[in-house]
């Protein structure tokens, strides 16, 4: 089975810097672009591409649930933290 739709599109985010740009979170962004516009044309741009795309589509796909748990964990505060068990049963139902 592919990852690819049948319109021929893979799913997500483009590798395009444009839509990698657009799913970063606002304080990524300025980072990617200088790493990008720093890069030399060519491989070492697509490089940078690569390296950002993972975290563009992370950005693109969380929550502000998501976030508001990240914050808690940073900040040391593991209430409300769901075990390994919990988190499975929720994707199983698309929780």
């Amino acid at each position: 089975m592919s990852a690819i739709t049948e319109d021929r599109h893979e799913p997500g985010v483009p590798r395009t810097a444009n839509a990698i740009a657009a799913a970063l979170a606002p304080g990524r962004k300025g980072v990617f672009l200088e790493e990008l516009l720093a890069a030399q044309a060519g491989d070492d741009q697509f490089a940078v591409m690569e390296r950002w795309h993972l975290r563009a589509t992370a950005d693109s796909t969380r929550t502000d649930a998501d976030r508001t748990e990240v914050a808690a964990l940073r900040a040391g505060n593991r209430s409300g933290v769901r075990d390994l068990d919990q988190v499975l049963a929720a994707l199983a139902h698309n929780r």
